[in-house]
């Protein structure tokens, strides 16, 4: 009684939204919110707590992170982190906000149009510890489901000139004690 028209259908894996790697980039994407998760599942996560939601289409996938707000948290920016995810949160359709966990529940597998833009910033590689530029792809608003966002550039953000004037210092320093091969003991 095996199946000839399908062989091994039973053993078959398919590739699901999360084994998907490939990352959205900046732009105007529609997208189904998939999961999410907060810091408070992290284990021994100390820093701000936040919430994140994978979100994802046939292209591929995107984290999206909102900071809360902890005891470091100035007042000002409290607001702001609050506003940024309460208009996601309705963009998606939630309705009911009383309980955040519910409400992000409450917008699982729902069709939301999202901005990503591509931030650029400086770090130290901690392999070669050279100073390096990176891009990251971050959140930077929503539409209800069917409202196109229409991408600009503008909504990218290039490194400062007072970073990068910093990432220059950084090379130099980084450069100018390269040739001398001294062993630091640590």
């Amino acid at each position: 009684k095996s199946n000839k028209m399908f062989p091994k259908l039973n053993e078959t894996k398919l590739k699901t939204p999360e084994s998907k790697s490939d990352y959205l980039g900046a732009g105007a994407h529609t997208v189904e919110i998939r999961k999410f998760k907060t810091s408070d599942e992290v284990p021994g996560y100390q820093g701000t707590p936040y919430t994140e939601f994978m979100v994802g289409n046939d292209e591929g996938i995107a984290f999206l992170k909102f900071s809360g707000v902890d005891s470091h948290t100035s007042e000002a920016a409290a607001k702001v982190r609050t506003e940024i995810f309460k208009s996601f949160l309705i963009s998606a359709g939630a309705t009911t906000f009383q309980d955040p966990h519910m409400a992000c529940n409450s917008i699982i597998n729902k069709k939301i149009e999202v901005c990503l833009a591509k931030r650029e910033y400086w770090t130290t590689d901690k392999d070669t510890n050279n100073p390096e530029i990176k891009t990251r792809v971050e959140y930077k608003f929503a539409n209800p489901f069917g409202s196109k966002i229409t991408f600009k550039d503008s909504y990218n953000k290039p490194m400062s000139a007072e970073d990068r004037q910093k990432y220059e210092q950084a090379v130099s320093l980084s450069t100018s004690g390269s040739n001398d091969n001294v062993e630091v003991p640590f």
